[in-house]
């Protein structure tokens, strides 16, 4: 019979110690406490019982098999909601059911392709200026970071709200990384001082607060006010009924609180993923060929539409072994039990904190043969099958897994394909190796700095 208590590190100062350490390198801790502990690590967080499960089986039981007995965490949910208000991301129970049955149409993947050409357009654009900067500069050196979330940040406004903000893009963009910080830290400290503060911080936090809120309040006003449908998420959002409960519609303020969840998760992964994707390659070059070779024997110059990028299956191969080593959500939100249940034999008592790290269990030895090394081929056939089903979980599992999985997988492969067909991109010597940010997404801490290198160029070399 298994103890009561998992092994873990202990700590006499209440935790604090522990949350210390936690702070100053998260995947560091997390990583080194499973090499020492096993697939349960326990501790004792201040009045919390934490536990982190580091096996798929635990990821099916508590994602799935018991998804049911487990919230996410209220304190994160508290933290989140200053500006997330109630969306989708945050709710719970039958109140989560009828947000995600209003919000499915907006994400089937017939739906979905609707968006490409939103996508199309806002990339060939960051081409153009790129390619206007080539004519200028031998070998541009960009920050492929920023670049990517300028341009996600343009195709969700589009593809959501049918507005053109590459102007604003970058003030957007700002606002985000503003309460991504925010949130990490207001999340890891046990109290919450008050938004009214006159501090640098609290102002930081208020005027992020503020873009974000006047933008997507001005959207959907604007909408309201017109009547039109757009075909676009928002019209979606605007015209959903719940068949199944009572016919109702969303009213203004719960519109909003969906668009800004969807606007949040639906740019700042996407673009984490790119810029890793991106640093990958350059790593790579064998893999980098094959991309590109496939690319120009699938489109053949053209710009990619549906049909193409269904076909471009070794390039979404390189999309999946990039989430595997760099998941842009290093793990799902930490769970609290809501009553008391059994997981790998543990007693898990109503209150408890349970937390799965893709970041680890991606990079376990046992479910990926040398877990380190770049191998988009572990996912082709004959090899993928092998995979433990709960042991790759870049988008979550169970019912809570992500509403946007198609639409980021289509994102992240037309972005690649259009990228790669005009540009190949070298790593600047500094970035050779580079440091980890854990926020809100996974990011290169300080940026990713590449050259541009017309493939033109590439091919004549």
């Amino acid at each position: 019979m298994a103890d009561r208590f998992p092994p873990g590190p202990t700590d006499y100062l209440f935790g604090w110690r522990l949350v210390r350490q936690i702070r100053k390198d998260v995947l560091g801790f997390y990583s080194d406490a499973a090499r020492r502990y096993g697939d349960v690590v326990f501790m004792q967080l201040g009045p919390f019982r934490d536990y982190t499960f580091n096996h798929p089986d635990h990821v099916r039981d508590i994602l799935v098999t018991h998804a049911r007995h487990f919230h996410k965490m209220a304190w994160q949910r508290k933290v989140l909601s200053q500006w997330n208000g109630n969306s989708l991301l945050l709710s719970e129970g039958d109140e989560w059911l009828g947000q995600r049955r209003l919000l499915q149409p907006a994400f089937q993947p017939q739906q979905v392709k609707a968006y490409l050409p939103a996508m199309v357009d806002c990339t060939r654009r960051l081409l153009d200026r790129w390619e206007q900067t080539l004519r200028n500069h031998q070998r541009p050196m960009v920050d492929v970071v920023s670049a990517m979330t300028d341009l996600t940040v343009s195709i969700i406004a589009r593809t959501m709200f049918h507005a053109d903000v590459e102007a604003e893009a970058r003030e957007l963009a700002k606002a985000v990384a503003v309460l991504s910080h925010v949130a990490i830290h207001e999340m890891t400290h046990p109290l919450r001082l008050p938004s009214w503060l006159p501090t640098p911080f609290q102002r930081r936090k208020r005027w992020a607060m503020r873009v974000l809120d006047d933008a997507i309040r001005g959207f959907v006003r604007s909408r309201r006010e017109s009547g039109r449908n757009e075909g676009d998420v928002l019209s979606a959002l605007l015209t959903a009924v719940d068949e199944e409960n009572d016919g109702s519609r969303m009213n203004d303020e719960q519109v909003r609180d969906q668009a800004v969840g969807l606007f949040l998760a639906g740019h700042d992964t996407t673009a984490a993923a790119l810029a890793w994707l991106l640093f990958l390659l350059a790593k790579n070059p064998d893999v980098e060929t094959r991309v590109v070779q496939e690319i120009d024997d699938v489109l053949r110059g053209r710009t990619p539409d549906a049909e193409d990028l269904d076909r471009l299956v070794y390039t979404e191969r390189v999309i999946k072994e990039t989430l595997r080593l760099y998941p842009p959500a290093v793990g799902v939100f930490a769970r609290q039990a809501v009553k008391d249940v059994e997981i790998a034999g543990y007693p898990i008592a109503k209150g408890s904190i349970v937390r799965l790290l893709s970041w680890i269990i991606h990079r376990d030895p046992r479910w990926f043969s040398d877990p380190e090394k770049f191998d988009p081929d572990r996912f082709a056939p004959g090899r993928v099958e092998h995979i433990h089903p709960y042991a790759y979980f870049p988008f979550g599992a169970g019912p809570r897994a992500c509403i946007g999985l198609h639409f980021a997988m289509m994102e992240i492969k037309l972005i690649t394909a259009m990228l790669l067909q005009r540009l190949h991109f070298e790593l600047a010597p500094e970035q050779n190796d580079v440091e980890l940010s854990v926020e809100m997404s996974l990011r290169p801490k300080g940026g990713l700095r590449m050259t541009l290198v017309p493939r033109k160029a590439t091919t004549q070399t």
